[in-house]
């Protein structure tokens, strides 16, 4: 038997019923350099690439900040603000 085109296996998969296989090309893009990006290499159990990567550390990084600033702790600025404040 010869191998089928594309075309071919999609008609071929439609004139059957068969639901599509969800790998290879059916799978989207990945969204490289966001957070997006990052969680579709994990869920394809991909290494991180290097802008997916630093996108990843980025987002945790904003989350740490954005808690520890809810739980009252002063960010750098925010302590400097005050050093300068109370020198004078």
């Amino acid at each position: 038997m010869s191998e089928l085109t594309d075309a071919e296996l999609d008609q071929l998969i439609d004139a059957i019923g068969l639901k599509r296989p969800r790998s290879g090309s059916q799978l989207k893009p990945i969204a490289h350099g966001t957070y997006k990006g990052a969680r579709q290499h994990y869920y394809r159990r991909e290494p991180l690439c290097e802008p997916c990567r630093l996108a990843q550390n980025t987002y945790q990084n904003e989350k740490y900040r954005q808690r520890k600033q809810a739980e009252g702790y002063l960010t750098e600025q925010q302590w400097q603000a005050r050093q300068d404040g109370g020198a004078q």
